[in-house]
């Protein structure tokens, strides 16, 4: 057992860097020395260099280096940071309702700021409809391309023709349902609610009119006379 110990302590003593035994019963130490050769043949292989190598490219290679960087930086930032997360899906939102709104070509400021795309006034309408020249006053909106200016004098001209036959009375401050329901049985009834819902749609819902539209418009607003001078 103390043979064995003694082996290991030897091999110990042996094995250690830096020192050696001259001889079992010998207890002087050699001091080693690094070999300064060997030393430069490691620096020069390849294969003990670490670390990241040095990035040479193109200008161009450099500038979609950054550009690859900022998109990660950017991902990772609304992706990890609560500021991000919030932004990002702000902005999907934002996007969603742009395409929706383009979609149903509605123009968002009306929705949010009182327009001033007629001419006259409403209530004065209410008050003189049957003092306004109709006729004139829709050309000049159809030829300034105030098309919802238009729809809305059409409908208008359509409620005093309706008045004018004597089958509806005429009241400043009536609702249009009020006139629907007194016109209930009669055959123009079909052409005034399409041209209530154009006016529905164009007046209070802010959607725009082009001139297709309004062509439409007006032909439903020619049967709708149609069934007047029956």
């Amino acid at each position: 057992m103390r043979r064995i110990s003694f082996l290991f302590l030897l091999y110990c003593l042996c094995s250690t860097p830096g020192v050696a035994l001259t001889s079992a019963n010998d207890s002087t130490y050699v001091e080693r020395q690094f070999s300064e050769k060997k030393i430069e043949s490691f620096k020069a292989d390849s294969e003990f260099i670490y670390g990241r190598p040095k990035q040479v490219g193109s200008f161009w290679d450099r500038i979609i280096y950054w550009i690859l960087e900022a998109i990660g930086r950017i991902i990772y930032f609304t992706t990890n940071t609560f500021l991000g997360k919030v932004l990002l899906y702000g902005g999907c939102i934002a996007l969603l309702i742009y395409v929706v709104l383009r979609l149903l070509n509605i123009d968002a400021k009306n929705l949010f700021f009182k327009t001033s795309g007629s001419s006259v006034n409403v209530s004065a309408i209410h008050e003189n409809i049957h003092e306004l020249d109709f006729d004139k006053l829709i050309a000049q909106a159809v030829e300034k391309r105030e098309y919802r200016e238009a729809v809305r004098l059409t409908f208008l001209y359509s409620l005093k023709k309706l008045a004018d036959a004597n089958l509806i009375k005429w009241v400043p401050g009536k609702t249009n349902d009020d006139y629907l329901r007194e016109i209930k049985n009669h055959p123009s009834l079909p052409r005034i609610m399409e041209l209530r819902y154009y006016f529905d749609y164009a007046w209070y819902g802010h959607f725009e009119i082009d001139s297709v539209t309004y062509n439409s418009i007006r032909n439903a607003f020619n049967e709708f006379n149609q069934t007047i001078k029956k």
